[in-house]
């Protein structure tokens, strides 16, 4: 399991909170989160998927910043019955997110914590000054809007976008 970050992170520690609603089963939502392959066809910033597991995978992401991150993502528990599902994070982002998902009358409620310590050398220690700090933000809030246009897309996903 990896190490939560450090309180005195020189800064580097970075915390996210996204609170959806999404027109879709809540079993499909777990369905995307749990299939580690094939991000790619619903999340644009998933560049390159390594299947190494059944819960485990390298993965190459980069959104509009051209610092593209190197993880490993490991399905640390998956509790279906509890819509709940919490992924380790390895490599230049180390630490966790944890997902709720619950059903409501519109389709879903999904709730994603993520708490990270940037390790990448060269933003490791730029992550300090707030104008990286801003674009570090604005970097992931741009992913995630496509995270959650691809969680909410009903049907069946296309092939992988390939904008390597």
């Amino acid at each position: 399991m990896p190490t939560p970050p450090r309180p005195s992170d020189g800064g580097r520690e970075f915390r996210f909170h996204e609170d959806w609603t999404l027109p879709v089963e809540p079993a499909t939502v777990l369905d995307r989160l749990v299939d580690l392959e094939a991000y790619p066809t619903w999340w644009r910033q998933v560049r390159l998927v390594e299947q190494l597991a059944s819960d485990r995978a390298r993965v190459r992401v980069r959104s509009l910043l051209p610092a593209p991150l190197h993880l490993t993502l490991v399905r640390e528990r998956e509790d279906r019955e509890a819509g709940q599902l919490r992924v380790g994070i390895e490599g230049d982002l180390q630490g966790y997110v944890e997902v709720q998902v619950t059903r409501i009358p519109a389709g879903c409620r999904m709730v994603w914590e993520q708490r990270v310590l940037l390790t990448k050398p060269g933003l490791r220690h730029l992550a300090a000054l707030p104008p990286v700090r801003w674009a570090l933000r604005a970097n992931h809030a741009a992913m995630m809007r496509s995270a959650r246009a691809g969680l909410g897309r009903d049907g069946p996903l296309g092939p992988p976008e390939r904008n390597y």
